[in-house]
């Protein structure tokens, strides 16, 4: 596109995504997704794109409990949404999540980027990094970890799965060991 322009709703892409990034992407949209919603994310950036050229809609919205309030609403509408997010901003979302998407059994899918974790040199990310899996787990989200790229495929179907038929939420955790940065 001329003048750095892009259409509304895809990320700005500075690289090619990884191999990893467009087989997940690719995964969620063979999982039956629907309509993504995210806070922008340099690691998420190229499953944003990825998403975008399957034309798939991709929503970024400024707070995490917005991106779940979206997909709560599409939810409802009998789509298949998912979200995505760094680990620090599950705690922006737990409330969307508790009071409203797992009560009434909404089913939605996580993506969470790792921060605070393995490698992680900001300390302001370690705390949550390291709370994430025990947050999760105190609210009854499973939380499974994709560490390589054969884990994508597997991990994302039986996430999926758990979300749409089983209408629990159930989230991905994009290990550092994946790449991509921070």
């Amino acid at each position: 596109m001329a003048n750095k322009e892009r259409a509304p709703g895809k990320p700005i892409m500075l690289s090619a995504p990884l191999a990893w990034q467009v087989e997940l992407a690719d995964a969620l949209a063979a999982g039956g997704v629907t309509v993504a919603a995210f806070v922008p994310d340099s690691r998420l950036d190229g499953i944003m794109a990825r998403l975008g050229e399957r034309e798939l809609p991709v929503r970024s919205l400024a707070r995490e409990e917005e991106c779940i309030a979206f997909a709560a609403g599409h939810r409802l509408a009998g789509l298949k949404p998912v979200v995505l997010m760094q680990s620090s901003g599950i705690g922006n979302a737990l409330n969307s999540l508790a009071s409203f998407a797992i009560p009434y059994g909404l089913g939605l899918p996580l993506v969470l980027s790792m921060r605070g974790t393995l490698g992680e040199g900001n300390p302001s990310q370690v705390p949550m990094g390291r709370a994430t899996p025990a947050v999760l787990d105190a609210l009854g989200i499973q939380a499974f970890s994709i560490r390589s790229e054969s884990d994508i495929a597997d991990v994302t179907k039986g996430v999926l799965s758990l979300a749409y038929e089983a209408q629990a939420c159930a989230a991905i955790l994009l290990e550092p060991q994946l790449g991509g940065g921070r």
